[in-house]
């Protein structure tokens, strides 16, 4: 009876300390903001765009960075370089799973879809000299990051989910990731307009920021940009670490309920005026 007793226990505790440890490996990693992306990058480099990613399946682990980089140490010349960092769960940090050189010039903002079976990819794209069209997809493939597509088009891609689209001209191209290959999707797609960006701005008066609503409805996809209006003192915006920041302000590709806190001198920042952003599904 003792001896059985026991093994009850000792099952109990094991089977207590495999659940603990499971939720401890799947746990949400802390959000990864881009003034601590600046930190692992060199002095005088700056943040392009920054875009969450899901690729393993598991909550939000991965993130895609353009930066701008100096050529060398107090250079006045940059370069534009996708990033793709990836949580390390055993060691709980951000560590650099992909560097590269951004496709073409003049860098667009890093973007993502799900196009590898329900899991994102990371897409980085820029504009060459001569108006080509660049693009770069990296996606994990037995945990590690690898360049899946890259091409150099005159025309536009489009990420209509699950698929990759390129317009060339008369021409249009779906390809769909079927886990070793990109091959033709035969469904019949419709390429989404792009969403056009919508500017909320407000402006300071006696230590306090006005605007006319304090909740703005998005699109998905759809970017923000906030700005300031009619001079006043100095204001520093703080995003919800959950939006992407693109070329053209803050975006989120999930519904959802989002907050931007607009601080100034005069308030402390629990006590600072909050913008509602809320993505519509």
């Amino acid at each position: 009876m003792k001896i059985a007793t026991k093994t009850s226990a000792f099952f109990a505790v094991t089977i207590i300390g495999f659940s603990a440890a499971v939720r401890w490996w799947n746990a949400a990693p802390p959000p990864l903001s881009a003034n601590q992306v600046l930190a692992l990058l060199p002095q005088g480099s700056s943040v392009h765009s920054l875009v969450r990613l899901e690729m393993d399946g598991r909550p939000p682990s991965e993130i895609a960075v353009v930066a701008r980089i100096p050529s060398f140490p107090g250079s006045t010349e940059f370069t534009a370089e996708a990033l793709l960092y990836r949580y390390d769960r055993l060691r709980r940090h951000f560590t650099t799973a992909y560097r590269a050189e951004n496709p073409g010039a003049v860098p667009f903002s890093a973007d993502a879809a799900r196009l590898l079976a329900g899991r994102d990819a990371a897409v980085f794209s820029g504009l060459y000299d001569d108006g080509a069209l660049g693009y770069r997809i990296v996606g994990l493939v037995r945990g590690r990051a690898a360049v899946l597509r890259e091409q150099r088009l005159t025309g536009t891609v489009h990420l209509v989910e699950p698929a990759v689209i390129e317009r060339r001209g008369e021409a249009v191209d779906a390809l769909r990731w079927n886990g070793g290959s990109w091959v033709p999707d035969g469904t019949a797609r419709t390429i989404p307009e792009t969403p056009a960006g919508m500017t909320w701005r407000y402006a300071v008066r006696n230590g306090q920021v006005l605007a006319r609503t304090n909740v703005v409805h998005l699109r998905r996809r759809q970017p923000l940009r906030v700005l300031a209006a009619g001079g006043g003192p100095a204001t520093v915006v703080l995003p919800d670490v959950r939006l992407d920041v693109v070329e053209a302000g803050y975006r989120q590709r999930v519904p959802g309920t989002y907050r931007i806190r607009i601080v100034t001198g005069f308030t402390p920042p629990d006590a600072s005026y909050v913008l509602t952003v809320i993505v519509d599904p």
